[in-house]
């Protein structure tokens, strides 16, 4: 069991996969929410058992006990929970029979599972869509400092793409999910110079996606005055 660090209502999140569990904190903390997270069913009744939850988003298919086993106890426990089931796969019949699942979501579908638990728990819905310009391909080098920990160190990387809604590139040192950072990159033929706060979307091996977080109108304008020289070209 890892919790994360938010505040607001508490989700617990079930997967036997650690980058869905990084993924589901890293959405949901994002728009709010306090997440626990477990691995397996019999740790997902004990979180259960200690927290007072919001709703559960359960994996269906798990070592031990199946996500439609662990809706069925908790449901027994907790008639009122919202239970989302975030699958792999299509909708199975048993899991629609069963009449403890309030919502079955796909895993390709991760923006579909926060507005569901939004509307589920009676939340203003997010706006969760960024990404309003293309990706353009650039070589730049960049720095990054995290923000949430005690001693952060620069990391340097090299960028190789960057849209309104975040950027992508290879770094010298691992940095997780759902990590914040301070961003701070130059592009060349660009005026662009800032220093932006990014949520890491995903590591895989030396490559990262950052997703832009709160900016300001200056750096939005900055931003969008870049993406069109790039366009441009």
């Amino acid at each position: 069991m890892s919790p994360a660090t938010a505040g607001g209502k508490t989700v617990l999140c079930v997967d036997d996969t650690p980058y869905v569990l990084q993924m589901l904190e890293m959405f949901l903390t994002a728009v709010g929410y306090r997440v626990l997270s477990a691995s397996n069913g019999r740790d997902a009744l004990q979180v259960a058992s200690s927290f007072t939850l919001s709703a559960a988003v359960l994996d269906y298919e798990m070592p031990d006990l199946s996500g439609l086993e662990v809706a069925r106890v908790l449901k027994h426990d907790h008639p009122n929970l919202p239970i989302l089931m975030y699958s792999a796969h299509p909708q199975k019949e048993e899991v629609k029979q069963a009449g403890v699942v309030d919502v079955y979501v796909q895993k390709e579908q991760p923006q579909a599972l926060v507005m569901e638990l939004t509307r589920l728990l009676g939340d203003t819905p997010p706006i969760l869509v960024r990404r309003r310009f293309p990706r353009f391909n650039v070589s730049s080098e960049f720095t990054l400092r995290p923000t949430g920990r005690t001693s952060a160190e620069h990391v340097h990387g090299l960028m190789t793409d960057l849209a309104e809604g975040g950027c992508g590139g290879n770094l010298d040192r691992a940095i997780l999910p759902g990590e914040l950072v301070a961003l701070a990159f130059g592009v060349p033929n660009c005026d662009l110079r800032l220093e932006l706060s990014a949520r890491v979307r995903y590591r895989n091996a030396a490559s990262h996606g950052f997703e832009f977080v709160d900016l300001t109108a200056a750096q939005q304008q900055d931003l969008k005055r870049c993406l069109e020289v790039l366009a441009t070209g």
